[in-house]
């Protein structure tokens, strides 16, 4: 049931209490649970408080009075100057009436600005869906860039391989058609330490030795490695390279 409260002044209290027990003014569909026969605004404010109506049927309480007062809505009910109950049982009744209706439209107002808030909460799911999809599009993005990158690195290791395969494909072509053994690869500076102590030729140096010996086929040299049918013979070898390129330095000077 709606909690209806009123204050008037205490000159008024007891027609209106005789007025709220006539059964007529029950038929209403309405009662009103309490008089606050007062018209102090700190009393009223605490005698109020929780209600969901309370009508002012005094002259004395003003609106500032009423500013902060914890009830649903207030209503002003001008009583008329007379005792007569049938006219202040109508002004009664028509302040009731007031009341519903501002009620009613502020319960209107109330749900329209709830159907507001849904669709505030709706764009504000929106807009997290939005971020976290905004969120993981930067992810991605990232993981794009990364690929990006180790594709590059990727294609500089073919390219390398490529040109490592070229320089094969070229060695290949200058021994094709030799009789080649068996051979084992050797360090070139471990094995040029055994024979002396500067420091080694160059490949190129080495490879030109080995075509002025005919020792194609026999030894080779790559890398900074020297490939030999075992150790012996590529320090045997070395050495009569090492012996060649010395003469060939003699001959310069």
């Amino acid at each position: 049931m709606i909690d209806i409260r009123i204050a008037t002044d205490p000159e008024r209290v007891e027609i209106l209490s005789r007025i709220l027990r006539d059964s007529s003014f029950m038929d209403f569909g309405v009662s009103i649970s309490s008089i606050i026969p007062t018209t102090d605004r700190y009393v009223v404010k605490k005698a109020a408080k929780g209600a969901d109506i309370l009508l002012i049927a005094t002259q004395n309480v003003k609106d500032e009075d009423i500013a902060d007062l914890s009830v649903g809505h207030a209503e002003y009910v001008m009583l008329p100057e007379s005792s007569d109950p049938e006219d202040i049982k109508q002004a009664l009744k028509e302040g009731v009436m007031r009341s519903a209706m501002q009620c009613i439209t502020i319960l209107s107002t109330y749900k329209d600005m709830e159907e507001e808030v849904q669709q505030y909460r709706k764009k504000e799911h929106e807009y997290q869906d939005m971020r976290k999809e905004y969120a993981e599009l930067k992810e991605k993005e990232i993981y794009l860039e990364k690929l990006s990158e180790e594709s590059e690195r990727l294609k500089q290791k073919i390219r390398d391989l490529e040109n490592e395969l070229e320089v094969v494909k070229k060695r290949r072509h200058e021994y094709n058609g030799m009789e080649v053994k068996d051979l084992f690869s050797f360090p070139l500076d471990d094995l040029w330490k055994d024979i002396a102590r500067t420091p080694p030729p160059r490949n190129e140096d080495i490879e030109v030795a080995i075509k002025r010996l005919s020792l194609e086929g026999s030894v080779m040299v790559s890398c900074g490695y020297l490939a030999a049918p075992s150790r012996e013979e590529a320090l045997d070898m070395l050495r009569i390279v090492k012996i060649a390129i010395d003469l060939q330095k003699e001959t310069r000077h």
